[in-house]
């Protein structure tokens, strides 16, 4: 292989689909055997749009939901603005398998169902070694997301991610149509947008010493956020959870930008690249540019280690401005006054949305 991408996220099926356009041989290794949710947010910004399109991948079939208009909530007071772009929820089981099918359709060999137990770069060869077999490559991507490899380890984090699908009410599916929202609670915030068939997608963040404290049941973490905001109460009463219980995830490393590098050959992208706080509905493009970028790298003959400096450079404004919104977002009394201001001037929400994009993206 000229390239293999370890991970069939969206990072590694954009960095293998970039390849496979100049007819390189390109394979990719994904540990799970067959379509599955993901605890990552249903939010596919403009950049995101665009990257897909680059990748010519069609949306239109996919039956997402628009989104013009950002809502932000604290308690009972909420403010709305219109996004700087339109947005489109999509859930990540659909869109995921939408890429892996184009993938398999334009040659590239997807293997599924392997875990990667060991990945080396020998000099002038990469070696993957999963459980049952050994592949070999001029190059790879390390885009396993949330999931470290052995020996290329990330930073662990207090938050824990959790998401659910559910049928909405009627009044409820009516009131998200075209808003995304953002809804802040006591030790963390949640994400609330439809998707494809009217299904409401819930995705939350929150801190573990304060999940300890609250439950890790649907029932039991829905009703804390909903002693907080009346808004996300309206929105999960009565409707049915489509799943048997939240996915989950914990450690997550938000803010990480991987700064040491791995080897000349390892281009980590994705989540193994950088974490930017899901507040931000930014990471799906953070995740196909850094595939996309990867794999113009290895046509540029620029190594690794060069495109991951360049690459976190260019991350860094970004998340610094994520950053200090995070703590704007996690101090109730800094997040009561940003709500209150932005209710009379909602031009800065629509602004901060617009800043907090990736500002260049290499198509």
């Amino acid at each position: 292989m000229d390239a293999i991408a370890v991970g069939g996220g969206l990072a590694g099926t954009a960095f293998a689909l970039k390849l496979a356009g100049t007819g390189a041989k390109v394979m990719i290794i994904e540990r799970t055997p067959g379509p599955h949710h993901k605890v990552c947010g249903d939010f596919l910004s403009g950049e995101a749009r665009a990257l897909l399109q680059h990748l010519d991948i069609d949306l239109a079939p996919l039956g997402g939901n628009p989104i013009r208009t950002l809502g932000l909530s604290d308690r009972a007071a909420e403010v709305k603005a219109p996004l700087p772009f339109e947005a489109i929820g999509l859930s990540r089981f659909r869109l995921d398998e939408t890429l892996l099918e184009a993938a398999a359709q334009r040659g590239i060999v997807v293997v599924r169902g392997a875990t990667v137990e060991a990945l080396e770069d020998l000099g002038g060869e990469v070696v993957v070694r999963t459980t049952h077999s050994t592949y070999r490559a001029k190059a790879a991507a390390l885009a396993s997301g949330k999931h470290n490899i052995r020996g290329i380890a990330r930073p662990s984090g207090p938050m824990v991610g959790f998401k659910l699908h559910l049928a909405p009410t009627n009044t409820a599916r009516a009131s998200l149509q075209g808003l995304v929202r953002l809804i802040a609670f006591p030790g963390g915030y949640a994400g609330a947008c439809l998707v494809e068939n009217g299904t409401l997608s819930i995705a939350w963040n929150i801190e573990s010493k304060v999940l300890n404290a609250v439950g890790t049941s649907w029932r039991e973490q829905s009703a804390h956020i909903a002693r907080a905001s009346p808004l996300f109460g309206e929105l999960a009463r009565d409707a049915d959870p489509l799943w048997t219980k939240p996915l989950a995830i914990s450690g997550l490393p938000y803010g990480f930008l991987r700064t040491a590098t791995i080897s000349p050959a390892i281009y980590p992208i994705g989540d193994q690249l950088a974490v930017i706080p899901s507040f931000a509905g930014d990471g799906t493009s953070l995740a196909l540019a850094s595939g996309i970028a990867a794999a113009q790298a290895m046509l540029n003959n620029e190594d690794a280690r060069a495109f991951q400096h360049r690459l976190v450079a260019r991350h860094r404004g970004q998340f610094r401005l994520v950053r200090a919104l995070d703590r704007v977002i996690a101090r109730p009394l800094l997040r009561r006054a940003a709500i209150t201001l932005a209710r009379y001037a909602p031009n800065i929400v629509t602004r901060l949305a617009g800043a907090t994009r990736l500002n260049t993206l290499e198509i």
